[in-house]
């Protein structure tokens, strides 16, 4: 039994040298960025979409600048001060880095505050505010 073993394993190692002459396939695509942004309670309602990936390169510094206010958005233990910034929220939703994003932000706190505008500082856009 350990010979037929010896002989099937050495024949299959002979069969795959042959592939070493094959060129290498394309290294999969990273995974791309698509979200979508939607601010109601700012005068009229707000809807943007961002995205990069494939043809259009993704700024690296970008994306950890999205990542760390949307993070930041999600962090329910930290302790925020109780001031009210206004009535806008935002929803962001759709796919960071591969990652699955669905985020409501809003100004209910200073927190809450920070992120929005984190947020908005990293989309390089001014954060839409009523009023």
């Amino acid at each position: 039994m350990k010979r037929l073993a010896l002989i099937l394993g050495t024949a299959l190692l002979a069969a795959c040298g042959a592939d070493d002459e094959r060129p290498a396939a394309p290294a999969a695509a990273p995974d791309s960025t698509r979200l979508v942004v939607e601010v109601t309670q700012a005068g009229k309602p707000v809807r943007f979409v961002e995205a990069c990936g494939g043809a259009r390169a993704c700024d690296a510094a970008r994306l950890r600048a999205l990542r760390a206010a949307l993070d930041d958005a999600d962090d329910g233990t930290r302790a925020c001060t109780q001031q009210f910034g206004g009535p806008e929220r935002a929803r962001v939703t759709g796919r960071l880095e591969g990652r699955r994003v669905d985020v409501e932000l809003d100004r209910a706190d200073g927190c809450a505050i920070a992120a929005y505008d984190a947020l908005f500082a990293a989309l390089d856009r001014a954060p839409p505010l009523g009023g």
